[in-house]
């Protein structure tokens, strides 16, 4: 069985948002304050500071999440391994 066969996958910044509790729940998680939260809505991408954070509080929803949400450079090879 696959590690994360049961995990769903989130494609979007804003499902990863609110599946971390929106700006409220997000500012808990993080530390930030709710209007710098806020604007993660309006930007390209989430922080990449907190990519290991979030991914990780995902992971303990049985979720995951596409790392270009945070910026970060995927080969297709690592797309396969992930999956």
């Amino acid at each position: 069985m696959r590690r994360f066969a049961e995990s769903r996958f989130l494609k979007s910044k804003a499902e990863v948002m609110q599946a971390l509790g929106g700006v409220p729940g997000l500012c808990e998680l993080t530390g930030e304050s709710y209007k710098a939260t806020e604007n993660w809505k309006r930007s390209k991408t989430l922080p990449s500071r907190y990519y290991v954070l979030m991914t990780w509080a995902l992971r303990r929803k049985r979720l995951r999440a596409d790392p270009a949400i945070w910026g970060q450079v995927v080969v297709p090879e690592m797309e396969e391994l992930a999956a």
